[in-house]
């Protein structure tokens, strides 16, 4: 085939590879079935046809504050690091990233060390999602890190009143309990399992809701194994971002954090003029691989909204979370 029967190529729209789908940049490989960047490409759509990299390898949130800073999306295989003050709202935005993914219709793992699997059930409900249908519809587990830390788990589960005991029960499917939270080998185990049971690949999100927890739990330099190890078999093997929270108040025991995380989403509390008034903002600190306001944007949280952005002097919501004219961050290179 020859260039006469492709359209023309214009720097808006270049040819694409039929194989990859990236843009072609020099003369088309020669094929009677096809156009190709490369002979590779030409011999592999024998065997196969790549998804369109925009399918999987871009993540928009959901959550507004977010995504007005990173209008492009974040590149799917990232691993975030939430760093925040206590109080500003770290963790409801931890759930609402994984009700969003639901929301889509994608699976999710929930990692959770800081509560019992009950309790982060809970934290949706208090935010008016309901994730029952996700359980039973097996799109989303609970990696439970945390129950078997206590001395007395009997006596922990009888005392649960109705509502955490039927949402235990209802949820009992979806719960993986790590009986050594401690052995890093078993939880990075049963979190890749949750992955092959839900059939996550180019698809979904994994949170893990506290690394300060997991800094408690794990000894020496194992948290930044596990975070190095499981950023190269989820994210950059599956194309399965993960999310971990952590407190500013620890972060010089987060391993480090400049070189391990592919991107830093940073909260804080701010003084105001007003008297007694704090605010809540959040900026990207870094994000490997895509553009990014470079600023704070002001937010606020609200049971069923989620985070949104607010205005600076009203704390009402804006429609951008940030000013017109502002530059765009060059992505960061690995």
């Amino acid at each position: 085939m020859s260039d006469q029967h492709w359209p023309e190529r214009t720097a808006e729209y270049p040819l694409e590879c039929d194989h990859c789908h990236y843009p072609i940049p020099g003369d088309p490989v020669a094929s009677d079935d096809g156009r190709y960047c490369s002979v590779a490409c030409r011999e592999a759509d024998d065997n196969t046809t790549l998804p369109d990299p925009q399918a999987y390898k871009r993540v928009v949130t959901g959550v507004e504050p977010i995504d007005s800073l990173v209008p492009n999306g974040i590149p799917a295989d990232s691993f975030l690091l939430l760093s925040g003050d206590e109080g500003t709202s770290r963790a409801e935005l931890g759930i609402e990233l994984v009700w969003r993914a639901l929301e889509r219709g994608e699976p999710a793992v929930v990692v959770s060390l800081a509560n019992p699997p009950t309790a982060t059930l809970e934290r949706f409900y208090q935010n008016g999602w309901n994730v029952l249908p996700a359980l039973e519809n097996d799109r989303l587990r609970i990696i439970d890190c945390y129950t078997h830390r206590l001395d007395d788990r009997d006596g922990f589960r009888a005392q649960r009143t109705e509502w955490p005991t039927f949402l235990g029960e209802a949820a009992a499917d979806a719960i993986v309990e790590v009986r050594d939270p401690s052995d890093r080998s078993e939880v990075t185990h049963s979190l890749t399992g949750a992955l092959d049971d839900l059939e996550m690949s180019e698809t979904g999100l994994v949170t893990i809701d506290s690394l300060d927890e997991l800094e408690r739990v794990f000894q020496d330099r194992q948290v930044h194994e596990f975070v190095e190890e499981i950023r190269a078999t989820v994210c950059k093997a599956r194309f399965v971002p993960i999310v971990a929270a952590a407190s500013t108040a620890d972060e010089d025991d987060i391993p480090e954090a400049e070189y391990v995380f592919d991107g830093i989403v940073d909260l804080r509390l701010t003084e105001q003029r007003a008297p007694n008034t704090r605010h809540k903002q959040l900026a990207i600190r870094k994000l490997i691989g895509a553009q990014f306001l470079p600023q704070w944007i002001q937010y606020d949280h609200e049971p069923a909204r989620g985070l949104f952005a607010a205005s600076p002097n009203t704390g009402r919501s804006t429609q951008q979370g940030y000013e017109v004219g502002t530059e765009l961050s060059q992505p960061d290179r690995p």
